[in-house]
């Protein structure tokens, strides 16, 4: 759920919120034609999650345990040895659909070890990567401003190459949710 959200506007209405971004980014995964993981918490038992993996064509799978890097680490881990390109996405952020994820798998096929769609508050909502590093994801901020400058920070430590696609905008707070939901393109995920 999105607890940030929901101190704004209650837990229901940010289930719900959370639920149509969910579905948006599993249709545009789905549309991109990759292979595709969902990655749930805190299990996989929930029946709307078994709906869309026939619905969307994926394979559940539960999170880890820890922070939000420890959890990004072990996911990318566990596909990398058999995938070996992996992009990892936020279902928070309307903005990356099938042509933005296309975009960072060109980036990993340009031998650049890692991929960040970097967003509009400092973050990112797209991690792609050829290779893995549990230091990517050491004295990170989480949710703040410097999440992608620590993370490239700990990519430039390691001597990595790495690319950034375009900005977008996640939806993590009400205006956030405000912006989305007046915006043309964007309105008809919330009515």
């Amino acid at each position: 759920m999105k607890t940030r959200l929901a101190k704004d506007i209650g837990n229901e209405n940010a289930v719900n919120i959370y639920n149509s971004l969910l579905k948006n980014t599993l249709s545009n995964v789905h549309l991109s034609a990759y292979k595709t993981y969902l990655y749930c918490y805190p299990n996989m038992d929930h029946p709307a999650l078994n709906k869309y993996a026939g619905q969307y064509n994926l394979e559940l799978r539960n999170q880890s345990i820890g922070n939000l890097g420890d959890k990004m680490f072990n996911a990318i881990e566990t596909q990398i040895s058999t995938d070996r390109k992996i992009i990892l996405i936020g279902t928070d952020c309307p903005e990356i659909n099938a042509d933005y994820i296309h975009q960072a798998f060109h980036q990993l096929n340009q031998d650049k070890d890692v991929v960040l769609g970097p967003t509009e508050d400092g973050g990112y909502a797209l991690i792609g990567a050829n290779k893995i590093s549990k230091s990517i994801f050491n004295k990170i901020n989480w949710s703040s401003n410097q999440v992608l400058k620590q993370t490239i920070d700990n990519l430039t430590s390691l001597g990595w190459s790495y690319s950034c696609l375009p900005k977008v905008r996640d939806l993590d707070v009400l205006q956030d949710f405000l912006y989305f939901s007046k915006h043309e393109k964007y309105k008809h995920l919330f009515n």
